[in-house]
């Protein structure tokens, strides 16, 4: 199990399973944040926590057996969850050395203290300690998102024009990126 504390105090951490589950409320509260504030993160304007939650319960078996591992930020002083992302382990025979970084959230009242950054560090961390060394995400061009995955190092595929919609529908473009963990060291 993975911990750490940010310079402001959040709390960075994994759940297991039974934490996980206990923690949907407080993701799917993070995820309608999430999207209310224009975030592209596979869903449209006017979420509910009730589909939100049903996103994350759906995720629970792979929590479960090990496949995905979610980290969360903790608010200093509570058990509030005001960040996450997944760190999403690819199953194929072949690909035993990469995973996927998904849902990189910080709920808005949360934003500019670094939390983003450190679930990123977190996640790779924890890949790297798992003998994952290849990763890779997807982001919307031109977001705040790309802006930081830059900034950590990561590597630009190329962009998907008309990928995905934004929250209000419009198709929008994707960027892709990677990282190999294997040049940090």
């Amino acid at each position: 199990m993975l911990r750490a504390t940010t310079p402001g105090g959040d709390r960075i951490e994994t759940l297991g399973a039974d934490a996980y589950a206990a923690a949907i409320p407080d993701l799917a509260a993070l995820l309608v944040d999430a999207v209310a504030g224009g975030a592209s993160v596979n869903f449209l304007e006017g979420l509910d926590a009730t589909t939100a939650a049903g996103w994350w319960e759906a995720r629970s078996a792979s929590v479960a057996e090990g496949e995905i591992t979610a980290l969360v930020a903790r608010a200093p002083g509570s058990d509030r969850i005001v960040g996450s992302t997944l760190l999403i382990r690819a199953r194929q025979p072949n690909g035993p050395h990469r995973a996927e970084i998904g849902k990189v959230l910080v709920h808005r009242d949360a934003r500019r203290r670094g939390l983003a950054r450190a679930l990123m560090t977190s996640a790779e961390r924890l890949a790297r300690d798992d003998g994952r060394w290849l990763l890779h995400l997807d982001t919307q061009t031109g977001s705040a998102a790309e802006a930081m995955y830059r900034a950590l190092g990561w590597r630009d595929v190329g962009v998907m024009p008309w990928h995905s919609l934004s929250v209000d529908g419009l198709p929008m473009n994707k960027n892709f990126f990677w990282k190999d963990l294997r040049e940090e060291r």
